[in-house]
């Protein structure tokens, strides 16, 4: 029974121990001269503060606090730095990229991404210094953006023959612009990607469109261990955003799967005995495939190219 007033004052104490030290860390980091920050919340800190315009939250959050180039927010456990002005963004972005060039984790994103294999979301390191040069040189290169310039051009003649036609079919029609845009976009993406199958195979394309919007959806998600690490397990009861994005992740394989071992039949072929023909686009799955058949761009400094890194191609 003397135990019980000690057990009933146990949260205050706690919480009391929270608070000093939240107090105490405050002050060494304002002896580290760190960038002001709002005052948030216990617990969610500043999450509540960014809202569904987080670039016009941010922009007032660092007006009200006195922070003309940095800010600092407390997102759950994580501590996020805000650029508030173009001097600081051109300052870390080039002057100090190494010390910034990290990135957060996103469990949806290394699921969707094979384990961070790919340019967009992998840690900064010889992976990621590999992918990237394998992009600029080779997928992303001045030079074969120039080779794409008819396909652009024909995908741009027919937006504007579907525009028109649906102007006309009707006095004073209403045309969804933005449906139509959406489509062209779809149409460049797929042939690019995975050459020209969008327009003749509408059901492949649909499911490209289809796939896009939801990998969108899940990496723009909220996912709770993102910004409590300690409560991961909770993203299964409350958003299911690991899940819906396992099953993403497998149609996904099931459609690259299939787009490249059509490529390689042609490679060998195999669509009819005479392998790529004239008249077919050179797509990114062509350019990799044919890195990959080369034994001295399969393995440099521990670096190889596998099949998961030529489906993230068309990902990512």
């Amino acid at each position: 029974m003397e135990l019980l007033p000690l057990l009933l004052l146990l949260p205050f104490l706690l919480a009391g121990f929270f608070y000093l030290s939240g107090f105490l860390g405050a002050g060494g980091n304002a002896r580290r001269r760190l960038p002001p920050a709002p005052r948030g919340l216990p617990i969610i800190g500043n999450l509540h503060q960014v809202g569904a315009l987080p670039h016009q939250a941010l922009c007032a959050l660092a007006a009200a606090n006195g922070a003309p180039h940095l800010l600092r927010l407390r997102l759950g456990q994580v501590t996020a730095l805000v650029a508030s002005s173009p001097t600081a963004a051109a300052a870390i972005m080039r002057e100090h990229d190494h010390e910034f060039a990290n990135r957060p984790y996103f469990r949806t994103a290394e699921i969707l991404t094979y384990g961070f294999k790919d340019l967009v979301f992998a840690p900064h390191g010889e992976h990621w210094r590999h992918v990237r040069r394998l992009s600029s040189e080779h997928v992303l290169s001045a030079a074969r953006s120039h080779r794409y310039g008819p396909m652009r051009e024909q995908e741009v003649a027919l937006l504007v023959n579907a525009v028109r036609s649906e102007a006309a079919a009707a006095p004073g029609a209403v045309v969804d612009v933005s449906k139509a845009l959406y489509a062209f976009t779809n149409a460049v993406i797929c042939r690019a990607v995975s050459g020209r199958f969008s327009r003749e195979d509408e059901r492949r394309s649909e499911l490209f469109r289809e796939l896009i919007e939801e990998n969108a959806t899940l990496l723009a998600g909220f996912c709770v261990g993102d910004y409590f690490p300690a409560l991961a397990w909770a993203d299964v009861l409350l958003s299911g955003f690991a899940s819906r994005a396992w099953k993403n992740l497998r149609r996904w394989d099931e459609l690259l799967e299939k787009v490249i071992k059509e490529h390689e039949g042609r490679r060998r072929g195999g669509d009819g005995g005479g392998g790529r023909r004239n008249d077919q686009e050179e797509d990114f799955v062509d350019v990799l495939l044919a890195l990959q058949e080369q034994e001295e761009n399969q393995r440099q400094e521990g670096f190889q190219l596998t099949r998961d890194i030529i489906k993230l191609r068309g990902l990512y």
